[in-house]
């Protein structure tokens, strides 16, 4: 029976983390591919088109990570705030054991290919748009009546600036600071 290659999921899983410690540029496939141990053949034979669909596929599994982050820190929650302080806290924990290196899993490829790529344009928003809906959906399932929509965009925000904030400070307190942001707008969404 053949062996099933394992080839794409290492190197999707090499170039996420490399890519969210030091951005898309800052990273070159002869670099992914020793780091992955993927022959160079089995990297063009999954993706053709080159290191801009592997930084795509990479930001796509970042994204599902996130999401499945966000039902699972909701997972015990009792009550809306509660869930969102439990994602809160998993995020700075995260990223303190990273030693301040491990930014947001999409932000830095984003970052370095938008708005040049319309293809990564398409999929960042398409991570954004579902971490919001994975959010309104677990405050549906706690039974929150509020309209939040407001309130788990400005947390995305703040997620997104406390990291970088947190990077440069060494310091998760910019991370931890978005749970204020979002009781803040639940509370007065104008």
């Amino acid at each position: 029976m053949p062996r099933l290659s394992t080839a794409k999921t290492q190197l999707i899983k090499t170039a996420r983390s490399l890519f969210r410690r030091r951005g898309y540029h800052a990273v070159g496939l002869t670099e992914i591919l020793e780091a992955s141990g993927a022959p160079k053949g089995s990297f063009y034979h999954h993706f053709p088109r080159g290191k801009e669909a592997l930084a795509e596929a990479a930001v796509q599994a970042a994204s599902d990570d996130m999401t499945a982050l966000i039902h699972s820190a909701f997972a015990e929650a009792r009550t809306l705030e509660e869930g969102v302080d439990a994602l809160v806290d998993a995020l700075a924990v995260y990223f303190s054991k990273s030693c301040f290196e491990a930014g947001c899993p999409i932000t830095s490829v984003l970052l370095d290919m938008t708005p040049q790529s319309e293809r990564m344009v398409e999929i960042g928003q398409a991570a954004f748009r579902d971490w919001g809906r994975a959010l309104i959906a677990e405050a549906e399932r706690l039974g929150e009546t509020r309209d939040i929509r407001a309130a788990s965009r400005a947390l995305l925000v703040a997620l997104e600036g406390g990291w970088i904030i947190a990077r440069i400070e060494q310091d998760t307190g910019p991370i931890l600071q978005s749970k204020h942001i979002f009781r803040a707008v639940l509370a007065d969404p104008a």
